[in-house]
């Protein structure tokens, strides 16, 4: 799947308008168990257990990555009073990785602790559900001609933009189509590298050895599985980076006034969301 993690793109926000992300971050602790029990069926010993660990990821993330959300939206505003290049942009994308690897690494410690709870018929129902997520994900990304993909592309893109700058200019929309047509899809790599963990983690699982030993090889599974680490993959990664780098760089370059406010009103919004909500207000 394309991963369009560039300037404009800040972790779960473009999910959800300003006005509403406030409440679905402070109903996570429900929100993330419900997501859980529409994986597999949980009894009520394990959905306490998944009820405890969805709080403390929760109250981690909230007293840990949100203020450093913030700090980076404030980052994004000031380097707009300037003209924006390459490397600033190759940049921050860096560093939206980071927080989001800081994230994975969490939840895959919470996942290696759970995980070994699930009984026989837990563990069947949960990669059957895995397996159906692994087929909508080939429909809607790798099942695609040339055609297809790239009108997909330009779609989620600017979407993507008017999302933080408002309407685009004709311009910037034909900024957007021609850089669309020079992203590679790693879809495919992709899709193998996630059907690599899926069986990875159900080999380990599948094995007669103690909670505590089964817990104890997913966290170091997890610790050197990286889906990125494939050469192939990393380097269409890296390439498409480059391309939204530069397409985010002729966007904001040619900005309005209009879109610069647009944005600095948005960024605003979630400065004062991600800071009221790390201070549990």
């Amino acid at each position: 799947m394309l991963q369009t993690r560039a300037l404009l793109i800040i972790s779960l926000i473009l999910l959800v308008s300003a006005c509403s992300f406030k409440t679905f971050y402070n109903r996570l602790d429900y929100l993330i168990p419900s997501y859980v029990e529409g994986l597999v069926s949980l009894d009520d010993i394990l959905e306490e257990k998944v009820e405890q660990h969805a709080d403390a990821l929760v109250s981690w993330h909230r007293n840990t990555q949100l203020t450093q959300y913030a700090d980076l939206l404030r980052i994004f505003q000031q380097d707009l009073e300037s003209p924006l290049n390459e490397e600033r942009v190759l940049q921050h994308i860096a560093t939206i990785q980071l927080l989001w690897q800081s994230l994975e690494i969490k939840l895959n410690k919470e996942m290696a602790e759970l995980l070994p709870l699930l009984n026989s018929e837990q563990k069947k129902e949960l990669f059957e559900s895995i397996e159906d997520k692994n087929e909508d994900f080939y429909d809607e990304y790798v099942d695609l001609d040339k055609d297809d993909r790239i009108e997909q592309y330009i779609e989620t893109t600017i979407e993507s933009y008017q999302n933080w700058l408002g309407s685009l200019s004709e311009e910037q929309e034909r900024a957007i189509e021609k850089a669309a047509a020079k992203l590679n899809s790693n879809a495919t790599l992709r899709l193998d590298q996630r059907r690599l963990w899926q069986r990875s983690i159900q080999d380990i699982l599948n094995t007669k050895e103690s909670e505590k030993i089964r817990s104890k090889r997913l966290q170091q599974f997890f610790n050197r599985f990286n889906i990125n680490e494939k050469p192939q993959l990393k380097a269409v990664s890296e390439a498409n980076k480059k391309v939204l780098a530069q397409l985010t760089v002729e966007i904001i370059n040619q900005a309005t006034t209009d879109q610069i406010t647009f944005f600095k009103n948005k960024t605003d919004e979630y400065i004062q969301i991600f800071t009221e909500l790390a201070e549990n207000r």
